[in-house]
């Protein structure tokens, strides 16, 4: 077995510590590259080991998702992690096998690495999250382009790189300028026919020179750190200069004049009563609290009355004390038998602003749930700006959040239930890229996860470990929002990648089918 396949069972350890809940970041980085490298460099029948140790990482990482007590691993979340695994890694091994195959076609194409950097996820503001997945597989091949490069130059026999030979051409030819120099005749019959040629010879040999110079400044890992150095600069630039006002303001002049008190009711496990959590609500209130949200299906609602009766308290809360109240519940009071994960806000005058149900469901958790319209609801405070409302996992789904641009939102709620698994911090931090994206406040309360709020530069305000039965209140500043490019232009990025793609592919397939004076024309144009 050659030596390269010893790199299997570090897929395995990558994957493990790479993708899931206890990810280290560096992992990540040095999987792209390594894959891109070695799928292009072994046999195809490889892909097949490959696939499994990534799929058997990926599993052992996610392999808590399901787990609702530390010490209770029953049998289907293992067949659950498996299965999310190895279905997870279909879509790499999909992307490796068709890389490989353009590798046949189009041989010594640039490829490219990712560096992390905070400054970075400021770049959502304009593509989106696919921009930095973009980022990340452009420099899973540049990567496996520098490995191959080293490799090739040090180890092999015939050092045949484009490196190498740029070099040894830049070399000889400063050779051959300094030999052609040195030979120029002092005095003869043609000593000014002699020196003119020999002018013209030395003008091309330092063209050519100049031009070997271009080429070697001109290549892949060039090309893509100078999109990386471009990407950082418009992150530092829209933070540094737009939050941060240019040029060296005080901080009186960007700094929110007030802060405004925001409070979470934490659910309490096995206990649905309304009455439980609308007295734990008046005890925020008493408070000063302006904004309360309760976590996601905190309560259960079985029929009309017990719902009448939870809104009439939260009515009461909240003309009591002047303050907005999103409350949420399990709605099982349909006639037809239909379950709901609601959310309903009340303002200080006792009106309905948001009656929402989830649309988003999670996949086998929320069997039995019924989706709501994949409409996002807004409306317009004094207090708040243009609020809206999604609840947990409907912020996986940027297409849904992403109409929140389209509203102007300026506060964005969201009630969450990340269950007792490793995904509470995952999550959270995955929501900034939200924020971002479309320029919002968001406010969290989360049942065994993370409550806070993010600015709309994706500035944290405030995070904390809210676990079980509990109520918390955090001030935050209340910022408008911002108007990202990707509020107007939405998923258009990810769009174009796709069109180039198949563009693409057309033209792999155009070069295998095609005559040879077709395959000359189009090789001219992607040489």
């Amino acid at each position: 077995m050659e030596k390269i396949h010893y790199l299997i069972p570090l897929f395995l350890i990558l994957t493990f510590f790479g993708p899931g809940y206890q990810t280290i970041s560096i992992f990540v980085w040095i999987w792209f590259p390594l894959s891109v490298y070695y799928c292009r460099t072994v046999s195809i029948r490889w892909f097949i080991p490959f696939y499994v140790a990534n799929s058997f990482g990926t599993a052992l990482a996610f392999l808590g998702t399901l787990n609702t007590n530390d010490s209770n691993w029953l049998p289907e979340y293992f067949l659950f992690s498996a299965a999310l695994g190895f279905g997870m890694n279909i879509l790499s091994f999909i992307s490796l096998v068709c890389d490989r195959f353009a590798q046949n076609v189009f041989k010594g194409w640039p490829r490219y690495i990712f560096m992390g950097n905070n400054e970075m996820i400021q770049f959502t503001s304009f593509t989106g999250l696919g921009g930095l997945n973009f980022i990340l597989s452009w420099g899973g091949t540049i990567g496996a382009y520098i490995i191959k490069t080293w490799i090739s130059s040090n180890f092999d026999k015939d050092h045949d790189t484009i490196p190498h030979k740029l070099i040894l051409e830049s070399v000889n030819d400063v050779s051959s300028i300094s030999r052609n120099d040195n030979n120029v005749p002092k005095l003869g019959n043609d000593e000014v026919e002699i020196m003119e040629n020999n002018e013209v010879n030395s003008t091309q040999q330092i063209r050519k020179f100049r031009n070997i110079k271009i080429i070697k400044l001109v290549n892949p890992v060039m090309i893509y750190f100078i999109v990386i150095f471009w990407v950082i600069v418009y992150g530092s630039f829209r933070y540094s200069t737009t939050y941060i006002p240019f040029y060296q303001q005080n901080i009186e002049s960007y700094a929110a004049h007030s802060l405004v008190k925001v409070g979470c009711v934490i659910g309490a496990n096995n206990n649905y009563e309304t009455k439980y959590y609308v007295n734990r609500t008046e005890e925020l209130a008493r408070n000063g609290t302006k904004f309360i949200l309760w976590s996601e299906a905190a309560a259960i609602v079985t029929n009309t009355a017990e719902y009448n009766e939870l809104e009439k308290g939260i009515k009461n809360i909240s003309q009591m004390y002047n303050t907005y109240i999103g409350f949420t519940y399990g709605d099982v009071s349909s006639s037809d038998g239909k379950r709901y994960n609601k959310l309903t806000v009340m303002s200080p005058n006792g009106d309905i602003l948001i009656n929402y149900a989830k649309s988003n469901l999670v996949p086998f958790v929320e069997d039995e749930v019924t989706a709501g319209p994949k409409i996002l609801q807004t409306n317009v405070t004094s207090e708040f700006g243009t609020i809206g409302g999604a609840i947990c996992f409907d912020y996986n789904f940027p297409s849904f959040i992403s109409q929140a641009s389209k509203d102007n939102v300026d506060f964005k709620i969201q009630p969450s239930d990340t269950w007792v698994s490793p995904n509470a911090g995952y999550h959270f931090r995955s929501n900034t890229i939200r924020s971002i994206e479309n320029g919002f406040t968001l406010f969290r309360c989360s049942h065994y996860g993370f409550s806070g709020a993010l600015g709309p530069y994706g500035q944290t305000y405030v995070s904390v470990e809210t676990v079980d039965d509990l109520i918390v209140s955090f001030q935050i500043p209340l910022h408008k929002r911002v108007n990202p490019i990707y509020g107007v232009f939405g998923e258009s990025w990810a769009w174009i990648c796709l069109a180039f793609s198949i563009l693409f592919c057309i033209i792999i397939i155009a070069l295998i089918l095609s005559p040879n004076h077709i395959k000359r024309s189009i090789k001219k144009l992607f040489p």
